[in-house]
């Protein structure tokens, strides 16, 4: 910090102050720091024919632009077509990966950056197995391949270098030990906090996710680069964190996580059953440790009226965006209801401004917010009057607890990824 000293009216504190001012600038002053270039960067929406969604057939396409707001339509001949459904996507470094699901069998990758007019380049494609729990971690994207098996007792994971692009590590994890009842475990997210990778779970007695003990909730703590486990955090105030491919931790701008108990665990594997006798809640580990504050529980159940989670959008400063239903469902599929729920404060708001039909949800974490505390981005396909099929980039206000339509696709299609990604100056 630079400081500034005012003239003063005596001439002997004027040559102090600047004999003073003088030696502490030799000695100990930095210089001053270079102007801050905001990076520029483009959004990468990934949208499909809503058909080809249903009957899991078609591809998806790939759109590039300057921003989320109502001014933007998005023409379905822009778009770049990927090789297969059933895609997920990740941004890191620069970089944007779009990750295809084999549904058991090898998937397809393709690595792109965006040229200096913001155009998708592609710069890779490589063969991988069938990820189901991936995020960025350091200059690395990290990748789950989960058992669905129990009687497989092994998981794998791989790191693709953001640099090489290549696979630089893989290991395996067995993860009928880590579960430890006689059921599987299988990891619904990843998330880089400091030095390591929090990796909560679920356990699961068949593939449909049955289970007996829905009213736990477990977080493997894994060390980083070498994915050795340190140990499991546990509780019982609510059930699994997360669900099936969705994403209910956080770490906030402290360093605190924040995870999502949401309860949707079922004994028998059915999606419309619950089974799970445990809240809805937040729960939060504090920075620097591996162990969930007892001290802290935000129970959403009470305040929803009984709503589940099913996904999550942190906005900054404490704010989550929840994606919510009252319909129970295994896999946390189609929310229908919004919500802003402060973890500081502990305030829940019902948002306003929704269509009253809402036929689909950009899935899992791929949706954006700039995390000022106030602003995020989902794509919602709904209907006005019942029969045609509109798709939106929904601008949601923290304060407000509004939502307002913005960027739109042409044609029947869906939304189903929102990232945003720099774009890498040469030189």
């Amino acid at each position: 910090m630079k400081v500034k000293f005012k003239i003063g009216s005596l001439l002997s504190a004027i040559i102090a102050l600047f004999v003073f001012a003088s030696c502490d600038k030799d000695n100990n002053s930095e210089p001053e720091p270079e102007p801050t270039v905001p990076e520029e960067s483009r959004f990468v929406i990934a949208a499909i024919p809503y058909m080809s969604y249903i009957l899991g057939n078609g591809a998806d396409l790939l759109y590039t632009a300057e921003s989320l707001d109502a001014s933007v339509i998005l023409a379905e001949e822009q778009g770049v077509e990927q090789d297969g459904t059933y895609r997920n996507y990740a941004s890191s470094n620069g970089l944007f990966f779009s990750l295809l699901f084999g549904q058991g069998n090898p998937g397809a990758v393709a690595v792109y950056n965006l040229n200096a007019k913001g155009e998708l380049n592609k710069l890779s494609s490589f063969q991988t197995e069938t990820m189901t729990a991936f995020a960025p971690v350091g200059d690395d994207i990290l990748m789950f391949k989960n058992s669905w098996n129990p009687a497989q007792e092994y998981s794998s994971w791989y790191k693709v270098s953001t640099g090489s692009l290549e696979i630089t590590g893989r290991g395996d994890v067995n993860t009928t030990r880590l579960a430890g009842n006689g059921e599987l475990a299988h990891f619904s997210s990843l998330q880089q906090v400091g030095d390591k990778v929090f990796a909560p779970y679920f356990t699961m007695k068949d593939n449909f996710f049955g289970t007996e003990y829905p009213d736990s909730s477990w977080i493997a703590v894994f060390s980083y680069p070498s994915m050795q486990l340190e140990k499991v955090i546990k509780d019982d105030r609510t059930g699994a964190i997360g669900a099936y491919f969705t994403d209910c931790i956080e770490v906030d701008e402290k360093g605190d996580v924040y995870a999502i108990g949401t309860s949707l665990g079922t004994s028998n594997g059915a999606s419309n059953n619950k089974n799970s006798t445990k809240p809805v809640a937040f729960m939060k580990i504090n920075q620097g440790t591996t162990e969930y504050d007892k001290s802290y529980f935000f129970n959403i159940s009470d305040v929803s009226g009984n709503a589940y989670v099913f996904r999550q959008l942190y906005l900054g400063k404490g704010n989550f965006l929840l994606m919510m239903s009252e319909n129970h469902n295994t896999y946390a599929n189609n929310p229908d209801k919004f919500a802003i729920a402060n973890v500081y404060d502990k305030t829940f708001k019902w948002v306003s401004g929704l269509p009253a039909q809402i036929i689909h949800v950009s899935e899992y974490s791929s949706n954006y917010s700039p995390l000022d505390g106030e602003t995020g981005y989902v794509g919602i396909t709904y209907s006005e009057d019942g029969n045609s099929l509109l798709t939106s980039v929904f601008k949601f206000d923290a304060t407000r607890a509004t939502a307002t339509p913005g960027l739109r696709v042409e044609g029947q299609n869906i939304i189903t990824a929102i990232n945003r990604v720099t774009i890498k100056k040469e030189g």
